[in-house]
């Protein structure tokens, strides 16, 4: 397969430059209102696209803001990316027609798959002595991330009836109402299996191996030419159905059947489908991924990443652990939404357990979670920036002697 360049020198210069950092306060000045101090989102889609209307902050920039204090950087986390509430950012924008486009022509996944198979003449057929080694534990990612970019450049490449999660997201993470699988023990979905720890290819077969603080992920990618199995025994799964070929010393995949989740750039749907390609050199790994999915983005997205042999040497430190969120978090049935829209532990025969026939439960969280917010607020509530969760124990006004 020939190898195809994403972008020139002179090409990524001239994106580089195409990309400004704009003041929020010089470019919105006439908004009539914005994500801090709109009274409800939903009649501010026309605003969505104005990088003031988010005071031109990137969504970590927007995420630090519940706790209302500068760290500096200092800590880990959303901590570590703490601001003051509703200080500007430093987001950048640009054409959106370039965000994470993909340099591909395919209009579908399966397409863009079989179309690099036949290129490789059917995939390189390894033995034992030939599969490429890719031993060692490593570190890295491949995701779509879009960087500094403003949320306003981002929700873009959002269908409109998606649209409304993503923002409402945006704004309940300002007011520490933050949703996320892993909190409530929930399976984390495919977009979390791509940074995995370990690779194990055979000849017919690669596993990867992930692991995290509250779990542990596998992916089977089968290259021994079977294809997918019957189209009348496929259903969504978790980490959807992998197949895959070697191009000489890469390894390309294709995944189908995933379960529509929270990830990427928000949520994706059962309809997404991708194609990875992953390729040794030295000792770094590189990668891209390009996703298709037709429900929930407006074109397929394309990003790359990167994987690094972990240098750590001890033993006690570098070998894989298998971890369970409820060993740290509880079951998912302990956590809720209390009166306040915050995260809070359930007592046991309290109502609102999860139902799990919800296909967006962190849409209803949002939704709920922002009617007990505006109802605690309405009730005299103080704000949760207001609360300063500063973990020093200062206030602003102990820092700042005013």
């Amino acid at each position: 397969m020939t190898l195809r360049l994403l972008a020139s020198a002179s090409t990524a210069a001239l994106i580089t430059a195409a990309l400004v950092t704009i003041s929020a306060s010089a470019q919105g000045q006439n908004l009539p209102r914005d994500l801090f101090t709109t009274d409800n989102i939903r009649n501010d889609r026309d605003l969505w696209t104005d990088p003031a209307y988010f005071r031109n902050n990137t969504t970590r920039q927007i995420r630090g803001q519940a706790f209302n204090f500068d760290s500096g950087g200092e800590g880990t986390g959303q901590l570590a990316g703490s601001r003051a509430y509703g200080t500007d950012g430093n987001a950048t924008t640009g054409p959106v027609d370039d965000l994470l486009r993909s340099p591909y022509p395919y209009a579908t996944a399966i397409e863009h798959y079989e179309s690099w198979l036949s290129e490789a003449d059917g995939g390189t057929q390894h033995t034992k002595d030939t599969i490429p080694d890719w031993s060692g534990r490593w570190l890295g990612d491949v995701g779509l991330n879009a960087g500094n970019r403003s949320p306003a450049d981002i929700v873009q490449l959002i269908q409109p009836d998606y649209r409304i999660a993503y923002v409402l997201n945006l704004q309940a993470e300002t007011q520490a109402r933050l949703w996320d699988a892993n909190t409530f023990c929930l399976p984390p979905g495919f977009f979390d299996a791509l940074g995995p720890n370990e690779w194990i290819p055979t000849p017919g077969r690669t596993w990867t191996h992930g692991e995290g603080n509250t779990e542990n992920t596998i992916r089977w990618i089968y290259t021994d030419g079977s294809g997918h199995i019957p189209e009348q025994f496929q259903y969504p799964k978790w980490l959807g159905a992998s197949i895959g070929f070697w191009d000489g010393d890469a390894l390309i995949i294709h995944t189908n059947q995933v379960k529509g989740w929270h990830g990427g750039l928000y949520e994706y749907s059962d309809q997404l489908e991708a194609v990875e390609r992953y390729r040794k050199v030295g000792d770094v790994i590189e990668a891209e991924i390009t996703v298709y999915d037709p429900e929930v983005y407006t074109r397929p997205l394309h990003a790359t990443g990167s994987f690094e042999l972990d240098p750590e040497t001890r033993v006690e430190l570098n070998r894989m652990l298998y971890n369970s969120c409820t060993d740290t978090n509880g079951p998912s049935m302990k956590v809720h939404l209390d009166e306040r829209g915050l995260n809070n532990e359930r007592l046991p025969g309290e109502a609102l357990y999860w139902d799990a026939a919800d296909s967006r439960p962190w849409l209803t969280y949002l939704e709920e979670g922002e009617r007990r917010y505006n109802a605690y607020l309405a009730a005299g509530g103080t704000p949760a920036h207001a609360l300063n969760s500063d973990p020093t124990g200062q206030s602003m006004t102990d820092r700042t002697g005013e």
